[in-house]
């Protein structure tokens, strides 16, 4: 199966961006905006900055492929994989 991304631009690692599929950000949410499953993404760039701006945000980026380096998971409180643990909205870092 291909991904509705793969037919849009060339990702270039060296531009900060966050790519998204459409189809995907849909099944993402329900007709209220919450968030039910995780919404896939691709990050390319300074991912360690996005990532530090998703977490004061309350949102956690996980790599989701060893193959595919740019894809990630972005997942907010209360969805399944969610670390407990996680910080978000602390702005001390």
């Amino acid at each position: 199966m291909r991904l509705e991304w793969e037919w849009g631009v060339a990702l270039n690692a060296g531009v900060n961006g966050i790519y998204l599929s459409r189809t995907n950000l849909d099944a993402a949410f329900d007709d209220n905006g919450q968030q039910v499953k995780p919404l896939m993404a691709r990050l390319t760039g300074n991912v360690a900055g996005v990532e530090k701006l998703f977490d004061r945000c309350g949102w956690k980026a996980e790599s989701y492929s060893d193959t595919s380096p740019m894809l990630f998971k972005l997942l907010t409180a209360g969805i399944s994989g969610f670390d407990n643990n996680h910080t978000g909205g602390d702005s001390s870092g």
